[in-house]
């Protein structure tokens, strides 16, 4: 073997675990929260609570709770094998704002508040977010 082409596999072979290396980092760098614009079905709001948000792992779940569009929506948005939903629904002000922060360190630790509204009006709100499946997350009392 000619020392040339020794030195060709070797460099084959960087380049191959780079491109590897790679592509493991681009799946790993998914975004740990997106908001997703599917609206469920407003049946959810006869048992839910803003402190205590609607975990969504597959299909045949979100099927309980959006209609078949939205579902067929939800599915294009969200990869269930990698993430999960969170549905946030409940009833206050037209005012009330839902916040959430996203702390700095892996897995990402998302905090989700809500703040109150001023006005007296009954609204119901629904927030839907995709979560990446490592990520964890928690509900923060009145802010």
């Amino acid at each position: 073997m000619k020392p040339y082409q020794s030195s060709k596999n070797v460099i084959r072979w960087i380049t191959g675990m780079a491109a590897a290396c790679m592509m493991a980092g681009m799946a790993s760098a998914q975004e740990p929260i997106v908001a997703i614009k599917a609206a469920p079905e407003s049946g959810i709001f006869k048992n839910s609570n803003f402190s205590k948000p609607i975990v969504v792992k597959s299909k045949e779940e979100a099927a309980k709770h959006f209609g078949k569009e939205a579902v067929a929506s939800l599915v294009k948005a969200v990869d269930f094998k990698k993430q999960f939903v969170l549905i946030f629904a409940w009833r206050g002000s037209g005012g009330d704002q839902l916040n959430y922060t996203v702390a700095e360190s892996f897995p990402e630790q998302i905090s989700f508040s809500r703040k109150f509204g001023r006005t007296r009006d009954l609204r119901s709100h629904a927030k839907v977010f995709a979560l990446r499946s490592n990520v964890k997350w928690s509900v923060q009392g009145r802010k």
